[in-house]
């Protein structure tokens, strides 16, 4: 059977693919900078078959992560500390990689980040240029933004009572993150393959648009007021750079994404009051 490393096994995407890559017939090896959790805890189905407990940002206990690894799968990302987990941490994979002689490193970015000056999406833009360097076979997979990233980002921005408060004109194009496990594994079978074809999600819709929504399915009665954001950043979030370009009748390319905002929102609030 391959073996697959998958780093960030414990997060939102990560146990999107555990499941995904077992039911395909791989050898599951999370890395982690923790002792394994409970599958009942993580949203795993059966539990991976091998625990790596290793940290990126120092590279401790790496090389023992990497051995007899037909696949890594980089999915561990940290936004606050973007130098150490994303550069130095993706630099100290590449490298036990390239002395392990892993037959394929399979990345995942985001749709955007070379025109958004954003300090994390610098950071990714910088990983995948280390990648595709390093003369380690690879694949490289850019989605749009995850349904889950937006409802925690809305989530902390609604904590006044009464009343919401965020950048309404921001556009997304939000992705289920299942689906993303999807696409990869897919894209995993067909061995090394470089930039892959983006992935984005069937809608693209204003932050507005999209808080309206998220109060509705919670049972929530704020109202959503306007917050201006100045600079090129939040310019790249106006304008939609973030998401996939569109064709002359406005529908995104490669929106291959079938779950809507709605459609997850259902599935996470169904039924909730609030």
């Amino acid at each position: 059977m391959p073996r697959v490393l998958i780093t960030g096994g414990t997060g939102g995407l990560g146990s999107e693919l555990v499941p995904r890559f077992a039911a395909v017939g791989y050898t599951i090896r999370v890395l982690s900078r923790g002792p394994k959790p409970h599958s009942s805890d993580v949203g795993w189905g059966p539990s991976p078959d091998e625990w790596a407990q290793c940290d990126l940002t120092t590279g401790a206990g790496i090389n023992d992560a990497v051995a007899g690894c037909d696949l890594i799968v980089h999915a561990a990302t940290g936004a606050g500390r973007r130098a150490k987990v994303d550069i130095a941490g993706t630099r100290k994979l590449v490298a036990a990689a390239k002395a392990a002689s892993t037959p394929h490193l399979f990345y995942i970015s985001i749709v955007g980040i070379e025109r958004i000056p954003l300090g994390y999406y610098k950071a990714k833009l910088a990983c995948e240029r280390m990648i595709e360097d390093s003369g380690v076979p690879w694949s490289n997979l850019r989605a749009t933004q995850f349904h889950s990233l937006i409802d925690t980002f809305t989530s902390v921005l609604s904590r006044l009572p009464g009343v919401l408060f965020l950048p309404k004109a921001f556009k997304f194009q939000p992705v289920d993150t299942g689906e993303v496990a999807e696409r990869m594994v897919e894209y995993a079978a067909k061995g090394p393959s470089g930039r892959l074809p983006d992935l984005g999600g069937p809608q693209v819709l204003t932050w507005g648009e999209m808080a309206a929504d998220w109060l509705q399915a919670r049972g929530q009665r704020k109202t959503i007021v306007n917050l201006p954001v100045f600079g090129r950043i939040a310019a790249g979030f106006r304008n939609g750079y973030n998401c996939l370009p569109a064709d002359r009748h406005g529908t995104p390319e490669h929106a291959d994404g079938k779950m809507t905002w709605s459609q997850w929102l259902e599935r996470k609030y169904g039924g909730r009051d609030g």
